[in-house]
């Protein structure tokens, strides 16, 4: 999650929420507020951000032929029933 994402959400926080934000932001050194890596890394220990699950690898395209269907293609089909 990047700064601008936390920044984004920083507002539909509950009060109680936005305090935590605000006492970690103060408790940070200027340099720290200036390094977005080390300022992520303590809103995760302060709770305030978790890992992102990373995504799942994309399948494998698939190698199995075609199946054959009888009557008008499906496009086709779709475009006549919104007439």
């Amino acid at each position: 999650m990047s700064v601008n994402e936390v920044l984004e959400v920083i507002p539909t926080l509950s009060l109680e929420e936005r305090a935590r934000v605000k006492a970690l932001i103060d408790s940070l050194s200027d340099e720290l507020t200036h390094s977005e890596d080390r300022a992520r890394q303590a809103l995760m220990r302060a709770g305030l951000l978790r890992r992102r699950q990373p995504r799942s690898p994309r399948s494998a395209p698939s190698t199995s032929a075609p199946v054959e269907i009888k009557g008008s293609p499906l496009s086709e089909t779709i475009i006549e029933e919104r007439r």
